[in-house]
C-alpha cells in the first residue's frame, strides 16, 4: 500500500491530466470542465489504460442509471403547479417562457450548500474509519474550497412547482394568495430527446428533478454514490489494474470526477427539513459561467435565464386563482386565455385560506 501511495505522489509530480469521455449532456460537460478547471494540472493527455477505462466506464454508467432511475420514480403522475402573480402568469403564456432564477439567489440561503456540507461530512467519516485505501481516495476529496470553485464556474437556475392550492406556495409565491397558480400536465415534465444532440436547443437544456428534504435523505444520496466509488477502487486494486502511480492518480481523479457528477446532482435535489413544506418538484438549467451558453438576464442583482417552452400551452390544464384575489380576477384570466388560444382551460378558484406566516 505505501508503494501505492509513492506512486501518486511521483505521478502528482508530473503534473499530468487527462480529458476523456464523450460529451452528451450538461453532466459530462460538468465532469470535463471539472477536470480541467478544479485545480486540475492542465498537461497533456494521457489514454487510460484499458482496465483503468473500463472500470471508469462501469462507474460512469452505474451512477447515470441511478440518477435517471430515480428521476424516472420521481416523475409526477398529476398536475404540478407553478405559483406566481397575475402578471406573471400573463407574461408566461404571451411569451411562452420561462425565467430560471438562480439557485444562489433563492429565498433559501443554503442551496447547495447543504448537500455538500452532508457528501463532505460522509467523506470525512470515511477518511477516519475506512482503511488505508479508502482514506487515500477520500482525503482529496474533503476539500472545502470545491463549492466556492463551482460557484464561480457554473450557475444553476431553477423554477419551482408543487402541489394544487398548497396554502403555503400560495403565501410565499402566489403574491400573498392575490396570484394565480399555473397548471401543468405531468408530460410536461418528461424529458424529451434532443434534435440535434450537438447542437441543443435552449429548451433542451432543462433537466427534471424532485427535491427531497433532510439530513437523513441527503445522507442517502450520498452515502450510495460515495460507497459505489469506493468499492470501485478497491476491486480495481484487488484486480491489479492499478499498475503504477499514473494509473492511480488518473483512476482516482476520473473516479472523483464521475462522484461528484452524481453528488452534485445530489445537491441541487436535497434541502434541509425546514423547506420540508414546499413539497418541491424542479426544474433545472446549468450555465458556464466563463462561456454561457444561456443569456443571463439581470446579472448584477438576481440573475435568471428566460428560457422558451413550446410545449407549455398544450400543456396547461388549468389556472387556479389565489384565495385573496378580487373579485374580477377569474373573468380577467378567462378572457387571457381565450385571446391566447386557450379558452378551454378551467380557471377556478383556492379552496384553502392562505396562513400568515410559512418561511422556516
Amino acid at each position: 500500500m505505501e508503494e501505492l501511495r509513492e506512486w501518486i505522489r511521483a505521478a502528482e509530480a508530473a503534473k499530468v491530466t487527462c480529458l476523456n469521455g464523450p460529451e452528451f449532456d450538461f453532466l459530462m460537460r460538468y465532469q470535463k470542465q471539472r477536470l480541467e478547471e478544479l485545480n486540475q494540472p492542465k498537461m497533456s493527455q494521457i489514454k487510460l489504460s484499458p482496465q483503468i477505462e473500463k472500470a471508469v466506464e462501469a462507474f460512469h454508467d452505474a451512477s447515470m442509471k441511478r440518477i435517471a432511475q430515480a428521476n424516472a420514480a420521481d416523475e409526477p403522475k398529476e398536475p404540478l403547479f407553478h405559483y406566481t402573480s397575475e402578471k406573471a402568469l400573463f407574461s408566461i403564456i404571451g411569451s411562452e417562457k420561462f425565467w430560471f432564477t438562480s439557485i444562489y439567489h433563492m429565498d433559501d440561503k443554503e442551496e447547495l450548500t447543504f448537500g455538500f456540507n452532508v457528501s463532505r461530512s460522509l467523506l470525512q467519516i470515511a477518511v477516519a474509519t475506512g482503511d488505508q485505501l479508502t482514506r487515500m481516495f477520500c482525503e482529496e476529496l474533503v476539500d472545502e474550497e470545491d463549492l466556492k470553485k463551482i460557484r464561480t464556474l457554473f450557475e444553476f437556475y431553477s423554477i419551482s412547482f408543487g402541489l394544487k392550492d398548497d396554502p403555503q406556495q400560495w403565501a410565499s409565491y402566489g403574491d400573498s394568495g392575490r396570484g394565480v397558480a399555473l397548471g401543468l400536465a405531468p408530460a410536461f415534465f418528461h424529458p424529451a430527446p434532443f434534435a440535434d444532440p450537438k447542437n441543443p436547443k435552449p429548451e433542451e437544456h432543462i433537466y427534471f428533478g424532485r427535491v427531497l428534504y433532510g439530513d437523513r435523505a441527503a445522507r442517502t444520496c450520498h452515502s450510495i454514490v460515495i460507497d459505489a466509488a469506493i468499492e470501485a477502487i478497491k476491486q480495481a486494486h484487488a484486480a491489479g489494474s492499478i499498475r503504477n502511480g499514473q494509473d492511480a492518480m488518473m483512476f482516482f481523479r476520473h473516479i472523483a470526477a464521475e462522484m461528484t457528477i452524481e453528488i452534485l446532482w445530489n445537491c441541487v435535489t436535497t434541502k434541509d427539513s425546514s423547506w420540508s413544506h414546499q413539497n418541491e418538484t424542479r426544474l433545472l438549467a446549468l450555465n458556464n459561467l466563463k462561456s454561457p451558453h444561456l443569456p443571463i438576464y439581470n446579472a448584477d442583482k438576481r440573475p435568471r435565464l428566460e428560457i422558451p417552452q413550446p410545449l407549455l400551452k398544450k400543456n396547461v390544464v388549468e389556472v387556479m386563482v389565489g384565495p385573496n384575489v378580487d373579485g374580477g380576477a377569474k373573468e380577467r384570466v378567462r378572457q387571457f386565455l381565450t385571446r391566447h388560444g386557450l379558452p378551454h382551460i378551467p380557471v377556478t378558484r383556492a379552496g384553502t385560506a392562505c396562513p400568515r406566516k410559512l418561511l422556516p
